[in-house]
Parts: C-alpha cells; structure tokens; sequence
C-alpha cells in the first residue's frame, strides 16, 4: 500500500507530480448552472493531486467557475458541457467546451474575461461553426497558475 499524498514521493523517489505526466481528466454534464459546483470541485481535488499551494488551488477553482458560467451563460437549450483538465509537470490546462448558438466567444471586455485572466496564466477562446449540431462550438482554454495571484 502506498500511503503518500500530493507531492509525496513513491518508492522509485519520482515526486508524484511527474507520475501525472499527460494526464487527463474530463467530464461531461449538462451544460447548466446547478452543474458549475461539481466541476468547481473536480478543479480542487485535481490542483491538490498536482500539489498546488492553497490559494493557487482557490484561485484555480474561482477560474474555473468563472469559465463554466460563461460557457453556460451561452449554452443552447439542451446541450452538454464538456470539462477537460490536462496535468503535465508545467501545470494544469482546463478546457471547457459547449454547443452555443452564438457566432462570437465571450467577450475580453468583461468583467468575467477580466477575472479569467486574473486568475489563470494563459486565457484563449474560440468560437467555431458546428453544422453537425446546427450551431457553434465554444471552447474556453485556461492555463492555471501553480502559484497563487495574490
């Protein structure tokens, strides 16, 4: 049994960040309100894992609300919520992903743009014709900070 928490070493000596190399965690709900929580809480126990300090865990969850309400905000009727959380030794990488009738991504003069790039290192989104699904595809890509903003 190997009783080590995040950040601890295993018998080989190789910090337990470097065992998560690529990977990937994703999860996909219903692209609603009532949802944002649960992928809120995913993002916590996914920084932990990745031995994230306690407020670059709280500001990883803050963006990653923040992200969800603005895809959700925009979602079409019906569609899901796609969550992806990419850990590698440089960090995490969240992308959040959803079916929208709306031609244009967020906009970067909110306020909830402003908190995204506040709280993530790297902000990116993108809004692209889905004629599969009648619509377009918005994805919002976040690169979270290791250390805390503050």
């Amino acid at each position: 049994m190997n009783d080590e928490g995040p950040g601890g070493r295993a018998s080989g000596g190789m910090p337990a960040v470097d065992r998560l190399l690529d990977e990937v965690i994703e999860l996909r709900l219903p692209a609603e309100t009532y949802q944002i929580p649960l992928v809120r809480m995913l993002a916590q126990a996914v920084a932990a894992r990745a031995d994230y300090g306690l407020d670059a865990i709280a500001d990883a969850k803050m963006a990653v609300d923040e992200a969800c309400a603005q895809v959700v905000s925009t979602a079409a009727p019906g569609a899901a919520m796609t969550c992806q959380f990419t850990v590698s030794p440089d960090g995490i990488r969240f992308g959040v992903k959803t079916r929208t009738r709306h031609p244009e991504p967020p906009s970067e003069r909110s306020f909830g743009w402003h908190v995204l790039t506040t709280l993530a290192a790297n902000v990116s989104a993108r809004c692209v014709p889905d004629p599969a699904e009648d619509g377009y595809a918005l994805t919002l890509d976040l690169d979270l900070h290791r250390e805390g903003s503050g």
